[in-house]
């Protein structure tokens, strides 16, 4: 089962990330990001003995290693997602796979990675990328709907956001990712 919401990681936006999971609802995700951490091995530890404690899904973005180590999901960044697929026959059937894109042309490539879900960015401006094009709900919508599997709309999202999304689209919408939104 696909968890509705996923928090991800940003120890620059929310250095308090361990109170964030503290709060977190039984069977939220979390994609453990801050990939220029220069203890992030250390940190991805924490973050897997609070998920395993507090019933989360944990998955590690970028490295197929780390997670293999932490016994949790793997997330892959549409960027390195060609050189993380040949990882993906050691990543074990029980926890999440996820990649990310970020146009049609993201999505036709992902189309023969084998994952559980993808998340879809940005649809709303977001503070990560304050300069970026928003895709918005109606393309938001057309790339969902051409989805080899379900999609998460990632960017500028809440709860509110999602059922604005859920109203007009169903097919394939599993939930939303965020950051700021889950902030204590």
């Amino acid at each position: 089962m696909l968890p509705l919401r996923i928090f991800m990681t940003d120890r620059h936006r929310l250095p308090d990330w361990k109170e964030v999971l503290a709060t977190l609802p039984l069977g939220t995700g979390v994609i453990f990001r801050d990939y220029d951490a220069p203890d992030r091995k250390k940190m991805a530890q924490e973050a897997a003995d609070i998920c395993a404690a507090r019933g989360l899904f944990l998955s590690i973005a970028g490295d197929p290693q780390l997670a293999l180590e932490l016994n949790a999901g793997l997330h892959m960044p549409e960027k390195q997602a060609p050189s993380l697929y040949r990882h993906l026959s050691r990543i074990p059937a029980t926890v999440l796979v996820t990649l990310s894109v970020h146009s049609a042309r993201g999505l036709i490539s992902a189309q023969s990675i084998p994952v559980d879900a993808i998340l879809i960015s940005p649809i709303f401006t977001t503070a990560s990328h304050p300069n970026a094009a928003t895709l918005g709900p109606v393309r938001f919508a057309s790339l969902a709907k051409d989805s080899p599997c379900p999609v998460y709309a990632l960017g500028g999202m809440s709860d509110t956001r999602l059922k604005r999304l859920s109203s007009s689209h169903k097919h394939n919408l599993a939930g939303y990712a965020a950051i700021d939104t889950f902030a204590v």
